[in-house]
């Protein structure tokens, strides 16, 4: 069991290894330095969520009926790998195709993101009900160490110190990220056992799936739960997407200190999730969430009108309770979903943490690129409206039962 979380935890350190490199670095060649506009840099995490409507559906109630998750995250990894590494190359060789390089990054975006339909349903066999969240947040704390790794392992690119191609240091520090990805995630593809399936043909063809979703969001509360975590994601994904063009912007702080305040969000979450998702363990997973939603929404609410001293300060505590977040919102869902519709239930759970990039990113894009007469007050605007979508998160999660401990807690008092 140790070796199984060891190696489960080890994954979530590589992937967001790769992740960090994109949204730190490549996105500002994407806009700033290409001249892209905002809109259209948005628009593939759109394009994106569309995909993963069309297929994880199907792969989550494939999973239910005993696919195994192993070999679809092997898959999903290596196209990750392939398709992130060509877009880095694509960008260095041939900078003027910027529709080849965009559907190469829409290609790995979907296949980094559609492996964690296999990924996260895995954390079931490495936890129990009653330590779930302390093992999530173990996870959680594992990807966001792998984010300071990353910056450590793309700042000597991204400040021109390192050199391979000649190209944009914000370009060249995508591929050091992608191989350390790959290189870090074998372990787990190749030494994680995984329980056998019994008597489940692969070739299952899943059907009904609208009807099982259906079903799922009746169940429990978990359909509230599910609006919730689409609107705070909305906001607070959107604004994380943006946040290295939102200092750039707003502030014109350099390249290193963008690196300095990524690294205290991401010190903050690493020591935030554990700590987080043991206290939802103890104290029970909506009342942990509902706070920390709350003290999101009053960072959102800073950062849209304070100086740079005070954005800072903001980050700090941002950091801490971000980490926390991601963990404990995938323990409540372990904790609401019926048995027989767990992977379904992570499945969606993932689906609409990407579907709800369809709206956010279109709301940022459009104050961004529509609101230019502003200058670089609209980004304090964008960050504005992202907190409204965090707001009416927290209205939807009123809706959501509280855990069974918390219950007993409460009538016993």
């Amino acid at each position: 069991m140790k070796r199984n979380i060891f190696l489960w935890a080890l994954y979530d350190f590589a992937n967001s290894i790769v992740i960090i490199a994109f949204f730190l670095y490549f996105s500002q060649w994407y806009i700033t330095e290409q001249g892209i506009a905002d809109i259209w840099y948005n628009f593939i995490f759109t394009c994106t969520a569309i995909l993963l409507l069309c297929t994880v559906p199907f792969v989550g109630k494939a999973l239910d009926t005993g696919v195994r998750k192993l070999p679809g995250l092997r898959l999903t990894t290596v196209s990750s790998f392939v398709f992130f590494s060509l877009t880095a190359l694509a960008g260095i060789h041939f900078p003027e195709s910027h529709f080849v390089v965009s559907v190469l990054l829409l290609l790995g975006l979907y296949s980094y993101l559609l492996s964690f339909t296999f990924y996260t349903p895995l954390m079931a066999g490495v936890s129990s009900e009653s330590n779930r969240g302390k093992i999530s947040g173990i996870g959680i704390c594992a990807n966001y160490l792998g984010q300071i790794a990353a910056v450590l392992i793309c700042f000597p690119f991204a400040n021109g110190t390192l050199s391979v191609f000649g190209a944009s240091p914000c370009l060249e520090a995508l591929l050091p990220a992608t191989l350390a990805f790959f290189i870090l995630a074998l372990p787990a593809l190749i030494f994680f056992k995984e329980a056998k399936s019994e008597g489940v043909s692969r070739s299952v063809i899943p059907k009904n799936v609208f009807s099982d979703f259906k079903a799922l969001c009746m169940s429990n509360g978990i359909g509230f739960f599910f609006l919730s975590y689409f609107l705070f994601n909305d906001g607070i994904l959107t604004a994380a997407n943006n946040f290295p063009i939102y200092l750039e912007q707003v502030f014109s702080v350099s390249d290193t200190a963008k690196s300095l305040a990524l690294l205290t969000i991401l010190v903050g979450s690493a020591i935030g999730a554990p700590v987080f998702g043991y206290l939802a363990d103890k104290h029970g997973h909506k009342r942990i969430l509902n706070i920390m939603l709350w003290a999101m929404l009053a960072v959102f609410i800073v950062l849209s009108r304070a100086n740079l001293a005070f954005v800072f300060i903001g980050v700090g505590f941002m950091g801490f309770a971000f980490g926390g977040l991601w963990a404990v919102s995938r323990s409540i869902v372990s904790h609401l979903s019926p048995k027989n519709m767990l992977n379904s239930a992570f499945a969606y759970c993932g689906l609409v943490e990407r579907v709800s990039t369809l709206i956010g990113p279109l709301v940022w894009g459009g104050i961004a690129t529509g609101m230019v007469w502003m200058g670089p007050g609209r980004y304090r605007v964008a960050t504005l409206a992202m907190a409204v979508f965090i707001f009416l998160g927290i209205l939807a999660l009123r809706r959501v039962p509280k855990d069974a401990r918390t219950q007993n807690e409460s009538s016993t008092a």
